[in-house]
């Protein structure tokens, strides 16, 4: 769908006028997709394990017992891998520790988002450590060098990460020329850079080197720079889908291992220390939670349960977080918005500073600064919704992608606008708003359609910037004339290459389960499968023909469902479905229900229960 935005003389888009009343989109029933059922042999061999382990296993791709043994106990010393496998590792390694011993300015460029903020202070933090000990070691041994300058307190690591809607996404020729001016001698980019071909020209013609970190799309031209990125032609490292935070670690552990074979003192253990912050942006930036990435994920949670850093506690108290407690959900929902809250409404060096900071009492304050721009963000975004379903309302049903676009959008919350339309409606959404004179866009999209793809393809001539991954993507326009261009030559992209059997909001169920079958055993069993994400989400199983026995809400408002119901054999369970009281009438008691759920513990006054936690149900 292209928004009714009817260009004015001049083809400026005319904004859209809406009421402040909240619009009423009903939500579209989502099609249940039931995985196909494993091999039988494959079920054979596993002949003790939960009639429902073998399924989902083989529905995450696991399809031996040796897949199944490293799945259930990830291992760090053989699932991390070697960073030096890396092609130009050594060569960023040298680069950063000659710039270290001979007093060279290096500057840590990050995105703004809660990957680039976290990668960078893994970086921030590894270097000025190394930084730290380079100095002690040099006035320890009288190792004339440079020994002066780590006498001081200063330090010649500095980091730089640009506002979102004045600078926008990446290195630009004018923080290049910038940095340069200011002395800066190496410029590692933490999940940017990939892209900027121009840039980073620009940089080695100023005598400036660039050490890129990233795990971006990129172009046919790759940028004369030490390139650390898994995807690229070439490259040797055997795992492909690390986030950036997971890619600047590795560059770190490298670091720090060169560091302790040059004889300086680096605890063997400081590299573990850095996973709490690869834990939280391998969740937010939404890579699969497989092979390397799960075990970084699983030792991550340990340590960010424990961690040190002020900022973190800060940030876990503001959240109400319980230290020890805290898991992958926590992340993707707690902390991670609020470190993206930063660069959205206001500026991501505050994220970065709360992560960095080293006193209590500076970690307090920017925890309260950031649970105030968090609150921002979330009354601004639903604003922003309202629009959007006022705009939605008018759509085509046959749309196969929704472009809307406001001149009073915020371009820092349009990303989490697509992302709640596709959702909602199972097809491919995009989001524009306007900064100065210029139309920033984003986009969110599936597997099916590589939205990143498109839009290169139907932005020629139309375009400034472009990025981003198969289901996101971020972009610009410079003309207000540009804007329903694009949006007609994208929706006529999307109605070429998708079908019907593409579009609508879909749920995927690992496998069709009887009533009987929900035990201790079996959730004891799926406990082991966290922690949960993409690639690996939180096993969902379907009961059919259940009989409604009892039926009630429960909550502020009645908020949400709770029901009981049996099968036909007579096993009783009790169901809670989370902000669907609303739909009482659909769950009657003397009916009969279709069930998707998750099976987990509920803790309730000392007491565990089973808990079966709705996804969906209709009528049987």
């Amino acid at each position: 769908m292209v928004s009714r935005h009817s260009p004015r003389q001049g083809g400026r888009p005319r904004p859209y006028r809406y009421s402040c009343a909240p619009a009423i989109i009903p939500l579209m029933p989502k099609r249940w997709i039931v995985r196909e059922t494993c091999p039988p042999d494959f079920v054979l061999t596993m002949p003790d394990a939960h009639p429902a382990v073998p399924q989902l296993l083989w529905n995450r791709g696991i399809k031996t017992p040796e897949d199944a043994a490293r799945f259930f106990e990830p291992s760090f010393e053989e699932g991390i891998h070697d960073p030096f496998v890396f092609t130009q590792m050594r060569t960023a390694v040298e680069r950063l520790l000659t710039a270290l011993s001979t007093g060279e300015k290096i500057v840590v460029f990050g995105d703004y988002d809660a990957d680039g903020i976290t990668g960078s202070t893994v970086l921030m933090t590894t270097l000025r450590e190394i930084e730290g000990k380079m100095g002690s070691w040099e006035r320890e041994t009288g190792n004339a060098g440079s020994r002066s300058r780590f006498q001081v307190p200063s330090s010649n690591i500095s980091s730089y990460i640009p506002h979102r809607d004045k600078e926008g996404y990446g290195l630009q020729m004018a923080s290049v020329a910038q940095l340069a001016d200011e002395g800066a001698k190496v410029i590692v980019t933490v999940d940017c850079g990939i892209a900027c071909v121009n840039e980073i020209a620009e940089a080695r013609r100023r005598g400036v080197d660039v050490v890129v970190v990233d795990h971006h799309q990129f172009g046919e031209t790759l940028p004369d720079a030490v390139l650390i990125h898994p995807g690229i032609p070439g490259e040797a490292y055997p795992f492909k889908s690390l986030a950036a935070v997971g890619v600047a670690w590795k560059l770190a552990s490298a670091l720090l291992a060169e560091a302790r074979s040059r004889a300086l003192d680096i605890p063997e253990s400081y590299e573990k220390w850095l996973l709490d912050l690869v834990a939280i942006a391998t969740v937010t930036d939404i890579v699969p939670l497989v092979g390397e990435n799960r075990v970084l994920e699983h030792y991550g949670l340990k340590v960010l349960n424990r961690s040190r850093r002020p900022g973190l506690a800060a940030l876990f108290e503001r959240a109400g977080l319980t230290r020890g407690d805290i898991k992958e959900r926590d992340v993707g929902f707690a902390i991670g918005p609020r470190l993206n809250a930063a660069g959205r409404m206001d500026h991501a060096s505050v994220a970065l500073r709360l992560l960095l900071a080293e006193t209590e009492e500076e970690a307090l304050d920017l925890s309260h600064r950031l649970e105030t721009l968090n609150r921002m963000r979330q009354a601004a975004t639903q604003e922003m919704m309202v629009q959007a379903e006022r705009m939605l309302l008018e759509a085509s049903e046959n749309a196969r992608l929704h472009v809307l676009w406001h001149e009073a959008w915020s371009p820092a919350l349009v990303g989490l606008v697509a992302g709640k339309i596709a959702d909602r409606y199972g097809m491919p959404a995009v989001a524009i708003g306007k900064h100065g004179s210029h139309w920033i866009g984003s986009g969110r999209s599936y597997p099916a359609y590589d939205i990143t793809a498109a839009v290169q393809r139907v932005g020629d001539g139309l375009l400034t910037r472009s990025g981003g991954h198969v289901q996101a993507c971020g972009f610009a326009l410079a003309d207000d004339g540009h804007v329903p261009v694009f949006a007609e030559r994208l929706q006529q992209d999307a109605g070429e290459r998708l079908t019907d059997a593409d579009l609508g909001p879909t749920l995927d169920v690992d496998v069709e389960l009887p009533l009987e079958d929900v035990s201790w055993p079996l959730t004891d069993t799926i406990g082991r499968f966290a922690p949960y994400g993409c690639g690996n989400p939180e096993p969902t199983f379907v009961s059919r023909g259940l009989h409604v026995v009892s039926s009630g809400t429960v909550g502020q408002d009645g908020r949400h469902l709770r029901f009981v119901a049996k099968s036909s054999l007579g096993t009783a369970q009790k169901f809670i479905a989370f902000n669907h009281g609303k739909r009482i009438a659909d769950a009657p008691v003397g009916g009969s229900v279709d069930v998707v759920y998750t099976v987990g513990v509920n803790e309730w006054n000392g007491r565990k229960e089973i808990q079966c936690k709705v996804v969906d149900f209709h009528a049987a």
